[in-house]
């Protein structure tokens, strides 16, 4: 598979990717910078803005009506966190012109609708309008409480809160309730303003584009038409490190709410990340601990114990950490997090079979297989590498993950060090270390 081109005038990156595997052709827009806490709940909500209007299209009907025509193309905005940089997406997508009649240069001009979500939004007085903004404000409410009522959801948020505390990688995703009502059309223009004067732009075009350099000089031209030079900036790009060992004591916390059902979280620093020649190895490590049916959370504290309901682990693989997160009764706190524990010391100390080995690494090549079937999965992929300054193909990671052995496993296990342990229950909160 042909890999990404990437085109670039100061701050505004274009990486293309040429292919013809796709019936469709993609476009996405991401805008990304670093997290801060005053500005977190105001940026969450500007994607959503986004698709309440433009000047040309001003209503959220009419920019779908104006998908309709565009041979029903898909439109998407969201908020999305890597790190401690705050990612701002809009996405378009469209059958290949092609074999379509009467579709020429369909995709340019779906290309400028989904620029014009991200530069030229609907104003009323130099500010979104006051509708549009009451409107948003009450679906971001919403946002953020259904992550409350999803409680699995609810502990993995709270528990990377706790890990970060004090770094921009601890920040919510979406914001924050209390900031919410202080929102105010004047506020959330300026933060838009902003975001396209300080942001770090990223355009993913995937698709059957017979020239990338004409292509990527139509982006440039396009933007810069909206925005002005992006062509200097008084920074390097922004990037993403793996997040330091903390010292101090591993941090505790209980929380109580209405809940029959306990979610115990652990979370490990292991300055280990996607930039590192040790990842691929922590990848297959964390396979081995929880990634799978077959590992070992699952069938020592689920199967073997019955002392979880659900068992399992996941990296992320920009800031190293690894989240474990299980189902409990509260009873069982005590037990099953000493069980937990034993599960990574006994890959540290040495106890990984061949057969845990094997089948770790066909389940992490069956997940990147299927990730080079979605155009949008590939270009996440290759954005990791982008924010990390490494490039990794998923071709070129499945090799490097096959050639991964028990003593790299064991190796990388040992950078795992535990960080912050998250009980929600139905006992009085409490708070260790």
């Amino acid at each position: 598979m042909a890999n990404f081109q990437t085109f670039s005038q100061g701050r505004l990156f274009v990486h293309i990717l040429s292919t013809q595997q796709f019936q469709t052709r993609h476009i996405s827009i991401k805008l990304a910078r670093p997290m801060v806490r005053e500005a977190v709940t105001s940026t969450a909500v500007l994607p959503y803005l986004w698709m309440e209007g433009t000047r040309e299209f001003p209503s959220a009907l009419a920019i779908v009506n104006r998908a309709d025509d565009l041979f029903g193309a898909v439109l998407r905005t969201g908020i999305g966190k890597r790190g401690n940089l705050h990612v701002v997406e809009a996405y378009g997508g469209v059958p290949e012109e092609s074999g379509l009649e009467g579709a020429s240069g369909l995709f340019e001009r779906v290309q400028e609708l989904v620029l014009q979500l991200v530069t030229d939004p609907l104003t009323e007085n130099n500010a979104f309008p006051k509708a549009s903004v009451d409107r948003e404000k009450a679906l971001h409410r919403k946002r953020i409480e259904s992550i409350y009522d999803d409680k699995i959801a609810y502990a993995m948020e709270r528990c990377m809160e706790e890990l970060g505390k004090g770094e921009a990688s601890g920040l919510a995703r979406l914001g924050y309730l209390e900031d919410v009502d202080r929102l105010s059309p004047d506020e959330l223009w300026k933060v838009q303003q902003r975001l396209l004067g300080e942001a770090d732009i990223h355009v993913y075009m995937v698709g059957n584009i017979s020239d990338p350099k004409a292509a990527s000089d139509r982006v440039f031209e396009q933007v810069q038409s909206k925005l002005g030079s992006t062509s200097t900036r008084g920074q390097e790009a922004f990037t993403v490190s793996p997040l330091a060992y903390r010292t101090g004591e591993v941090r505790r916390v209980e929380e109580m709410q209405e809940v029959n059902q306990g979610k115990l979280n652990l979370a490990f620093r292991t300055h280990v990340a996607y930039q590192d020649p040790v990842y691929p190895a922590l990848l297959v490590a964390n396979g081995v601990l929880g990634g799978f049916p077959h590992s070992k959370l699952f069938i020592n504290v689920r199967e073997k114990a019955s002392l979880a309901y659900y068992a399992s682990s996941r990296l992320d693989g920009l800031t190293g950490v690894v989240a474990i997160q299980t189902g409990i009764d509260p009873a069982n706190y005590e037990k099953a997090l000493s069980i937990v524990l034993d599960q990574v010391k006994v890959i540290q100390q040495g106890n990984v079979s061949e057969e845990e080995l094997a089948f770790t690494k066909n389940g992490i090549r069956n997940q990147y297989l299927q990730a080079l079937d979605q155009p949008m999965s590939i270009a996440d992929v290759h954005f990791s590498g982008v924010l990390t300054g490494v490039n990794r193909e998923i071709p070129d990671l499945l090799k490097q993950i096959e050639s991964v052995q028990k003593d790299d496993v064991v190796q990388a296990a040992q950078t795992l060090k535990e960080d912050t342990v998250y009980f929600l229950g139905n006992r009085e909160v409490t708070t260790h270390g």
